[in-house]
């Protein structure tokens, strides 16, 4: 029998209290989840349709457990009904055989035993043992369900043949109770020889004798025991007992070995041999099928690579049996051990090797990148197959001698292929890159025009990104800036980001993905924002936020001129935050108005000098986030600020700005001084530094100048706040201490000096 560990998942929630400071302008948000425009290690589901065969566009990235289904469809090959639910079951981790379980099983037992008239109440035990002393919280399950059942199968037959009140079924059943009290692996206890009297029951004592052994871990033994049971052709086990003499030896290889090895190798090796001889008998009957399974299972240990590439021919048959849910889960684990052997293996080894194993891989199992493109091209002119195709087109470079060829190879895939999209995805990635972005622009609006290909939002959202790199104009990159994320959820059991289950929330609100957020963040000009932020091309939402993040950015670029012509797009998309810019409008002074303009910021944490990538703010404009995510961070991130408040570990972060892609491309539409005047630009933003330390220098030197201006002790109260709530660094507590010195020192008795006892 497999061993089969228990796996206890604890899953601990924080709860992580705050105190909330009021907001200056709105009540409080919605919670904040992850924005997935496009799963890299999964389909976009649902789970089903892939099963089912629709593809969308596959990717490298996607685990192998996907890429097999995959490449069963790419290569005309179908999955049954069945076989599609075993697939959902393998991508779900449900890949434990359908039984009862083991608490159910010993109940039914117990259930069974107790209509016996004048029979004693059962020993307490579990079905459970631990591994070893050593691993005291670590259980592997050791009387399985199928123990129990047999148990009360047996316990009818003999009820039957000698009567419910017979001393010998009491003989019988106190037998059983001996044996089912080693499962918990606390005592050891083996029935006692029955050496006359009924010849099945002492037939039926010797089985028993054994299983004790077995259960008790007296392996040795056990197997000694089934062996002579198996020789004995009266004996009812006869037929049973070489199989559980393997599971015997293939229990002592999994718990009694060395510390350096995985499994015991000779007792592994003779298990194997057994089984051999049990799936090559013809007799074997009912014991052949699992046989085979747990056959499998060994050589999925002894023998990996042979293994392999007998699952390879698995994955090619029209029908794959009935094992396909575990052929499958040991197909993957194979894989993931960098074995190959014939085409399916090799596909999905290089295919996984174009996308440069986004997952948890070990490094030495690694197929350099530039390999497998080369190899890719080469399997495409041995086969002309379609799953190498799209290998091949997913790795080739734009200079590749063999770009024309692939690309004519993709012009002639119908649009009733299953590859059709991830077909035309690749292909029009590389007339990009190939220089040719109008067939590109021209194909790519036509495939997201195409109501009949029913392409999946998480596809359509990949191939909208490419046509996002081939706008013509500002209003054309504003149509396609917007991108609705897929629906998802966090998975506690796994940490990861998977589909949402069917009764979640439908896709929500567009958002921007990265590479639309960056090209607002630092490729456009203050002057073409504002453009921007003027346009109705965004949904409102959207223009909101970059209207809010461009006044941001015009303060920061002390371009007040700019700041007010944002206040007819602020008044159109945010008449909360524009009314509260009352004070700003009527600022007598430039340097009044740019206080004004650090007061609205310091007063609402979700303004920062970007358009939002990903989802909105967990949190609403004027309202602490409890998480850090207020303000901006020294990087100047369009995401979420979580994580990158100084906290001890490293305490350079937020000091200094670092560009992370300088090559980011420049829209191709923008003229040679747009592209000037936004480089020069970014280059002054980059060196604003993390929101915290620049406001608070702001206020400190207005209050240096204006200390009669009424609102300086609250400017000078929301500052210190920004040091406690903002991404801060090692000079952010000097400034906050600063601060603090400077309200008590000027403006003691303010209501805010009261409110500030402390600076961080």
């Amino acid at each position: 029998m497999a061993l089969r560990f228990i796996r206890r998942t604890l899953l601990t929630l924080g709860i992580l209290l705050f105190l909330a400071t009021p907001s200056a302008i709105y009540s409080c948000g919605p919670f904040l989840e992850s924005a997935i425009f496009a799963f890299d290690d999964r389909p976009d589901g649902p789970a089903e349709d892939f099963a089912a065969g629709k593809l969308g566009i596959v990717r490298p990235g996607f685990r192998r457990a996907y890429q097999a289904v995959a490449y069963r469809y790419l290569s005309d090959l179908k999955l049954s009904n069945e076989q599609q639910k075993a697939v959902l079951d393998m991508w779900s981790r449900k890949v434990e055989p359908e039984h009862a379980s083991e608490e159910d099983a010993a109940a039914n037992w117990g259930k069974a035993r107790s209509e016996i008239p004048d029979v004693p109440p059962p020993p307490v035990f579990s079905p459970y043992a631990v591994i070893s002393g050593d691993q005291p919280y670590s259980k592997y399950v050791n009387c399985p369900s199928d123990a129990f059942q047999n148990a009360i199968k047996t316990l009818e037959d003999r009820a039957a043949k000698f009567g419910a009140t017979s001393a010998t079924l009491r003989e019988w059943i106190f037998g059983q109770d001996q044996v089912f009290s080693n499962c918990s692996g606390e005592v050891h206890v083996i029935p006692a020889v029955i050496s006359a009297g009924d010849s099945s029951l002492r037939a039926d004592r010797a089985y028993q004798i054994a299983a004790a052994h077995f259960y008790a871990r007296d392996f040795d033994e056990a197997i000694k025991q089934f062996e002579a049971i198996k020789n004995d052709r009266n004996s009812p086990w006869a037929g049973i007992s070489g199989y559980l003499a393997a599971r015997a030896l293939i229990r002592k290889a999994n718990l009694v070995h060395k510390d350096s090895e995985q499994f015991d190798r000779t007792a592994m090796a003779a298990a194997q041999e057994q089984l051999e001889g049990i799936v090559g008998d013809p007799n074997a009957g009912p014991i052949h099928e699992p046989a085979v399974r747990l056959l499998n299972f060994v050589r999925f240990r002894t023998e990996p690579a042979k293994r392999l590439a007998e699952l390879d021919h698995v994955m090619l048959e029209q029908n794959p049996g009935q094992n396909f849910k575990q052929d499958l889960w040991d197909y993957v684990l194979l894989l993931s051990q960098g074995l190959q052997a014939d085409d399916p293996s090799d596909w999905l080894q290089t295919f996984a090797a174009l996308g440069g194993y986004p997952y948890h891989e070990a490094v030495e199992h690694r197929q350099p990148e530039s390999d497998a493109a080369k190899h890719s091209i080469a399997r495409w002119h041995e086969t002309r197959s379609l799953p190498w195709l799209i290998a091949a087109l997913a790795g080739t470079k734009a200079d590749s001698p063999d770009l024309q060829p692939l690309l004519a190879a993709a012009r002639q895939v119908p649009g009733s292929s299953r590859a059709y999209l991830t077909i035309r995805y690749y292909a029009t990635r590389l007339m990009i890159a190939s220089g040719q972005p109008d067939t590109a622009r021209t194909e790519l609006d036509t495939l997201l025009g195409r109501k009949d290909l029913d392409i999946p939002l998480g596809s359509h959202n990949l191939l909208n990104e490419e046509r996002l790199k081939l706008t013509t104009s500002l209003e054309d990159f504003l149509q396609h800036a917007p991108e609705t994320p897929v629906p998802a959820e966090l998975d506690f059991n796994t940490g990861e980001w998977v589909p949402a289950s069917p009764n979640e929330p439908k896709p929500g609100e567009p958002a921007l993905n990265h590479y639309a957020a960056e090209v607002f963040l630092k490729r456009l000009p203050l002057a073409t924002l504002i453009q921007a932020a003027a346009a109705p091309t965004l949904p409102k939402q959207l223009r909101r936020d970059l209207a809010r993040g461009v006044w941001v950015r015009a303060i920061l670029l002390d371009d007040l001129g700019a700041a007010s012509k944002l206040q007819a797009a602020l008044q159109e998309t945010d008449p909360p935050l524009w009314k509260g810019m009352d004070l700003f409008r009527a600022a007598q002074s430039e340097a009044e108005q740019h206080f004004v303009a650090i007061f609205i910021i310091l007063s609402n944490p979700g303004m920062k000098p970007s358009a939002r990538e990903g989802l909105a703010r967990s949190t609403t404009l004027g309202e602490l986030d409890s998480y850090h995510d207020n303000w901006w961070c020294a990087d100047l991130d369009p995401g979420s600020n979580w994580g990158k408040s100084y906290g001890g570990f490293d305490k350079n972060i937020n000091l200094n700005f670092v560009e992370h892609d300088p090559d980011f491309p420049f829209p191709n539409w923008l003229t040679g001084p747009q592209k000037v005047e936004a480089t020069s630009e970014w280059k002054t933003l980059s060196a604003v530094g993390t929101a915290p330390n620049y406001l608070t220098r702001q206020v400190l030197a207005y209050g240096e100048q204006h200390r009669q201006d009424p609102r300086v002790p609250q400017a000078l109260y929301l500052a210190i706040r920004s040091t406690r709530f903002g991404c801060t660094n090692i000079e952010t507590s000097k400034l906050s201490k600063a601060a603090f010195d400077f309200l008590h020192e000027h403006y003691p008795e303010s209501e805010w000096a009261k409110k500030t006892k402390y600076y961080y």
